[in-house]
């Protein structure tokens, strides 16, 4: 189940919620209580309106570029919900915040359903993000019920109440929706719910893997930053926690195999939800993000944010283009490859090649194998010139950018240490023209 997740490589966040209907209000963390939020009114579920929303248009630009699996904000912060939940039976309580109570077709639209038939209809993996430790309407930060007064708009509960509101609302999006590749979990689990959170979620969900804890097996790791530029190298283990496992770089000789992924914003400033006035990061740096994620041993999950109407703005498109048109023209066609099994693999080429790019990928059916590696290349003129010197982690893909474009007529891969025998799935070289 983790393996299929890597070899996805490239992933859509959607990030879409009630803080996206209030253009006006600068700061996106607005409902997130003690994290950057510093709310004193909970929009009514009337102010939820985008009329020109379109979910296939949505999973369209996904495509454009090159993503494999998506996740919605099902339930943000402010804890509207973007399905039509209904939980009064099993908890007693009443939840009134969400897409049913939203003039949005009447309240019968389910963005939910709708994100999950558009993943379907283009061979998008879904997955789906809860705000499980935030939840502004019922006045809890940290997975916990704070004891503070409620401002217009919020309700109270008790921690034994919202703790039963959080699992029932859980079970309705892991039940009603089909297989999910991906839960989201922002924060970790609500303290002393952690076993019954995991054991809902591998009842429910057992082939989709969890970032953020809450369960003990297949489990993802934040990479630790949101720039999308992490630092090399990224390893696809790590320790393990009681619930998941640490996140950034990993550990070569970590416990766990937890492989990371590296969620970033196409929006300038880490802005997650749409801003007309936030400007939007260009082709080039996206270009910079792919390869030190994908091309780091992490997936890459690249934010896309509609505005208040529901539509992503034609400037966010383009750019999506642009990155993804880059992806197939440089790694689209490679000058040459092999795989197998061994220590030292060759490239001969018939005649000499410009290359710019070398990829390397490993079977991590038993885990992450190697250790340490060199690639080296035979120049025209017969000298070996060195390409990368003391790699480490090769993992699900590994990307060597040699900057200027150079003539080779061999290039070799030799590995120098590792835990077993590698299975070197992919080893190419590619001339990548900008």
């Amino acid at each position: 189940n983790v393996l299929a997740w890597t070899k996805r490589e490239i992933g859509a966040f959607f990030s879409f919620n009630m803080i996206s209907e209030l253009p006006k209000e600068d700061n996106t963390q607005l409902f997130c209580i003690n994290v950057g939020g510093d709310a004193r009114y909970l929009p009514p579920p009337k102010d939820f309106n985008p009329s020109l929303i379109d979910l296939d248009d949505w999973l369209d630009v996904a495509v454009l570029f090159g993503a494999k699996y998506a996740v919605l904000t099902a339930q943000h912060c402010s804890g509207f919900s973007m399905w039509p939940t209904d939980v009064s039976g099993s908890t007693g309580f009443d939840y009134k915040y969400g897409i049913k109570y939203s003039p949005l077709m009447d309240g019968k639209y389910d963005v939910v359903k709708a994100f999950i038939d558009s993943c379907k209809k283009r061979n998008v993996a879904p997955g789906l993000y809860y705000s499980l430790n935030q939840n502004f309407y019922l006045n809890v930060a940290g997975g916990l019920v704070m004891n503070s007064s409620l401002y217009p708009g919020q309700e109270h509960v008790s921690q034994e109440l919202y703790n039963k509101i959080a699992l029932a609302q859980m079970t309705e999006l892991w039940s009603n929706y089909g297989e999910l590749s991906e839960l989201w979990f922002d924060g970790g689990c609500i303290p002393g719910l952690e076993e019954a959170i995991g054991e809902l979620s591998n009842k429910l969900q057992p082939h989709a893997v969890y970032f953020g804890g809450c369960s003990a097996a297949n489990n993802l790791r934040w990479v630790g930053t949101e720039s999308g530029e992490p630092h090399y190298p990224i390893w696809s283990t790590a320790m393990a926690t009681s619930h998941g496992c640490h996140y950034g770089s990993g550990d070569p000789a970590g416990n766990t195999f937890c492989p990371a992924e590296t969620d970033t914003t196409l929006q300038q400033f880490g802005k997650w939800f749409y801003r007309k006035n936030v400007g939007y990061r260009n082709v080039d740096t996206l270009k910079t993000i792919y390869m030190k994620s994908v091309g780091q041993n992490t997936n890459l999950l690249l934010n896309v944010a509609a505005n208040s109407s529901g539509l992503i703005p034609d400037i966010a498109r383009n750019i999506y283009k642009g990155f993804g048109d880059w992806v197939q023209l440089c790694f689209g066609a490679p000058v040459a490859k092999t795989a197998g099994k061994g220590y030292s693999f060759t490239l001969h080429l018939n005649k000499s090649a410009m290359i710019s790019k070398v990829v390397v990928s490993e079977d991590q059916s038993n885990g992450e194998m190697v250790t340490r590696f060199n690639i080296t290349a035979t120049a025209l003129d017969g000298l070996i010139h060195p390409l990368v010197t003391n790699g480490q982690s090769i993992g699900n893909k590994f990307i060597a950018d040699l900057g200027q474009p150079q003539m080779v007529v061999t290039v070799t891969l030799t590995i120098t240490t590792a835990y077993d025998t590698p299975n070197i799935t992919d080893f190419s070289i590619y001339e990548c023209k900008e």
